[in-house]
């Protein structure tokens, strides 16, 4: 688990050159809309990419995808075209979603166990997944592995994990095999964006019955 408050250079610069799964940067690009340091730095890997790109050979482009992209922009365009709402489930009262997130769907909340709940962001084309968690105040999620990557996003409230508080716009990241357990301290509970890729290795029975919900 890392203690950078904030994704480490890598996962940032991946993201700056278009190279992150989506749900890995859904959760950097909501971290970077709540965090003026980490847009700074994102700038900059940004500027390095577009120097590289500027030192590469040129690519072969189908003639036919220009006249297509603006075929696709002008039917965006038409008079009337409705455009369909996002899909989100009620949030706690007095908070807002990120930008990044509000044009998201989200599905309703789901019950997973007391002072537990969660909805699935939907992702196109990812091999990761995307959710909200929401923890009450006072609950400890036990104590987990993961087969793949974790990334958190606090967006409301705070935890504790490895010694380490995160609180809203803070960043957590835990690798392949690495295990740990959070436990909220806020007044509040604690709503984060949560992406994944693989499944969760619980070491309880509530650990079990979490993935279980998730896997669904």
């Amino acid at each position: 688990m890392t203690a950078l408050l904030r994704p480490d250079d890598d996962v940032l610069l991946r993201h700056a050159a278009g190279l992150l799964d989506a749900g890995f940067s859904l959760v950097v690009e909501t971290h970077l809309e709540l965090s003026g340091a980490s847009r700074a730095l994102h700038a900059g890997f940004e500027a390095l990419g577009g120097l590289l790109l500027e030192e590469a050979e040129p690519a072969p482009v189908d003639p036919a995808a220009l006249n297509a992209a603006l075929c696709a922009i002008e039917e965006d365009a038409r008079p009337g075209r409705s455009v369909r709402a996002p899909r989100r489930p009620e949030m706690p009262e007095g908070f807002t979603l990120p930008r990044t997130l509000s044009r998201c769907d989200i599905g309703d909340w789901r019950w997973i166990a007391p002072g537990l709940r969660s909805c699935r962001v939907a992702l196109p084309d990812a091999a990761s997944r995307a959710f909200l968690l929401d923890i009450a105040s006072g609950v400890r999620i036990p104590r987990h592995g993961h087969e793949g990557d974790e990334m958190t996003c606090v967006l409301r409230g705070s935890f504790i994990d490895g010694g380490t508080r995160y609180t809203p716009g803070c960043v957590a990241q835990a690798g392949a095999g690495v295990e740990h357990d959070i436990a909220v301290d806020s007044d509040i509970p604690c709503l984060c964006l949560i992406a994944l890729a693989g499944r969760t290795l619980p070491r309880s029975w509530l650990g079990k019955a979490y993935q279980k919900f998730r896997d669904l």
